[in-house]
């Protein structure tokens, strides 16, 4: 697969769609929550803990295993999952 279509690949994970729309349609100051049926890749738990720091927006997402509270632009499962 050649990077070119991976990169496009991962900007349609479900929780990087869900995140763009809570951007967009919550109020600032309001947290996000996202719930997943399926693990949170590396990727987009690196976009998570960044777009927290960027936006100072808090960011939940309760995936297979665990939540993850994203605040600062550190998460609460100490990038261990």
């Amino acid at each position: 697969m050649k990077d070119v279509e991976k990169a496009r690949l991962l900007w349609v994970h479900s929780e990087r769609l869900a995140l763009s729309f809570g951007l967009i349609h919550l109020p600032h100051g309001c947290p996000i929550h996202i719930i997943k049926n399926l693990r949170i890749c590396v990727d987009c738990h690196i976009v998570m803990k960044l777009i927290s720091k960027i936006m100072q927006r808090d960011i939940i997402i309760r995936d297979m295993n665990r939540f993850h509270h994203f605040q600062h632009g550190t998460c609460s499962c100490g990038d261990y999952w």
